[in-house]
């Protein structure tokens, strides 16, 4: 979740927009099988970072994204292993950018897992019982800190990885960003009537990765 809510509109507003693009493209004839499932997770994955930008978004089952998202990773990742092309002419390799977008998916599987929880949620509560004294209570209390070391550590853990993803992301999508300025230069073309079509989803492509580190780096900012 993010915490500023200009931040939260204008992510809202890119996620959206990519994909609105994403459902058109889903929608668009001619369109090969695989090409529509490929959209078809691109557009489930804008509507998860949606959610998962808003506060009602931790409320959001953590078992339906991971098995989505994960079975995306897989598909993703067997078409690039059996050489499949993604993106056509507007991908800077085919076989990277099915990369790319496996390491996305998997990418949202482990954001969904580690989202803090909702509010209200079962935590350390105040509730228990407090009758243990003597040997009991020093027993109890040694356990205490240890587990309070543990959860130090797995804290400091998340933290670490979500920097690092959130860096990841935000590179990932420069090649993107690069492919999109490098052919919008040549707009409009004649000769080439497909090529704002390219512009736009290799654009939407690093707008999506960009935007994921952003979630990666604001998960980062709540955990520390």
């Amino acid at each position: 979740m993010i915490e500023s809510l200009l931040l939260r509109w204008v992510l809202t507003g890119v996620f959206a927009a990519v994909t609105v693009w994403c459902v058109r493209v889903l929608l668009a004839r001619p369109t090969r099988p695989a090409g529509r499932i490929d959209a078809a997770c691109h557009v489930l994955m804008g509507l998860a970072m949606v959610s998962m930008t808003w506060p009602w978004g931790m409320t959001v089952p953590t078992t339906p994204q991971v098995v989505v998202f994960g079975t995306a990773c897989l598909w993703f990742a067997s078409r690039v292993a059996f050489g499949a092309e993604h993106g056509g002419a507007h991908a800077p390799q085919p076989r990277l950018a099915g990369t790319h977008h496996a390491v996305l998916m998997a990418g949202m599987a482990w954001m969904a897992v580690s989202m803090p929880g909702p509010l209200g949620a079962p935590g350390t509560g105040s509730g228990g019982h407090h009758h243990a004294s003597g040997g009991g209570a020093a027993s109890m209390s040694a356990d205490a800190a240890n587990t309070a070391d543990a959860a130090e550590t797995a804290t400091t853990a998340l933290l670490v990885g979500h920097i690092v993803l959130g860096v990841v992301f935000v590179a990932l999508c420069l090649p993107w960003l690069a492919r999109a300025f490098d052919l919008g230069r040549r707009l409009p073309d004649p000769g080439a009537p497909r090529l704002g079509h390219v512009v736009a989803d290799s654009t939407c492509h690093a707008l999506m990765s960009f935007g994921m580190g952003v979630l990666f780096l604001a998960l980062a900012t709540a955990t520390g």
